[in-house]
């Protein structure tokens, strides 16, 4: 990589942070390339057309970039497949959206973008993740079916508290462990609780951004 294309590189990885942030702050509708430029001090021309096309194509970079986050996320998780492995990647989501911006406005848009049956990208499958772990706990524990629906209310469901407000980690937590033990028991997973709760016990080591 030349000097010119370095430096491309580094103004666009500048851009989607910004642009998280200001997705994470305001949302999709009310974030714009206008109100990213001011947040990092530049002129719109410096973020526009030649770098993204459109908001939707910068909203789409801020989750690629999260996504490979994610990976790494799951790939560092200790536990076996599971409903425990299933809630440590869920919280360790959300404490990183608390902490990293291009997380933050990634969680943001995938739950508001969803909604709205706007096409993601699919470099992370959440839903499928979480299908996958939960048909693997119920195996383990002898739950004939788990509902189809499970994965959405599920992840449905967790980034919508992580939108409630300014609380610390260990009330994030509690508030998330509240949330899934009822949801996973209504699924068939009566005894879900002490797994959740050991994920909630592991030390979240967040990643650098």
């Amino acid at each position: 990589m030349n000097r010119r294309q370095q430096g491309m590189a580094e103004a666009r990885r500048a851009i989607i942070e910004a642009a998280g942030e200001q997705f994470a702050i305001r949302g999709y509708e009310g974030a714009s390339f206008a109100r990213v430029a001011e947040a990092m001090g530049r002129p719109k021309s410096a973020i526009g057309y030649h770098q993204f096309a459109s908001k939707t194509a910068l909203a789409v970079a801020v989750i690629e970039s999260q996504q490979v986050r994610w990976r790494e996320i799951e790939g560092r998780l200790p536990q076996p497949h599971g409903l425990e492995r299933l809630a440590g990647l869920l919280l360790a989501a959300s404490l990183d959206a608390r902490s990293c911006p291009v997380a933050a406005g990634a969680t943001r848009l995938l739950h508001e973008l969803r909604k709205q049956g706007v096409e993601v990208p699919d470099g992370f499958d959440w839903y499928g993740i979480i299908a996958a772990e939960l048909d693997a706990a119920a195996r383990a524990h002898g739950v004939a079916e788990v509902p189809s629906f499970a994965p959405e209310l599920l992840l449905g469901a967790t980034f919508g508290v992580y939108e409630t407000g300014d609380v610390d980690d260990a009330a994030l937590a509690s508030r998330l462990t509240s949330l899934w033990v009822p949801l996973l028991r209504s699924f068939g997973f009566l005894d879900a609780e002490d797994e959740v709760q050991r994920a909630a016990a592991q030390e979240f080591v967040p990643l650098p951004h």
